[in-house]
């Protein structure tokens, strides 16, 4: 089993005006867990994904956040 590896990430979103839900739905179309992240520095273009592997997920989003907002530890 892969585990996820950058809580501390995700421990700073608030300190750059970021709010990160992680949300499981056995109902979903689009996948079991659902992993949004929005906020100022995103506009109006949060970051979302949808699926089964909830550790795939994070680690996508992480990834599209690195990229969209400065600042972020690397």
């Amino acid at each position: 089993m892969r585990r996820w590896r950058e809580p501390e990430l995700w421990v700073q979103l608030g300190d750059n005006d970021l709010l990160g839900i992680v949300k499981m739905d056995g109902e979903g179309e689009r996948g079991r867990w659902t992993v949004l992240v929005s906020g100022k520095p995103l506009g109006e273009d949060p970051v979302r994904w949808d699926g089964d592997d909830l550790d795939a997920g994070l680690s996508r989003v992480t990834a599209k956040l690195r990229e969209r907002v400065p600042g972020l530890p690397a």
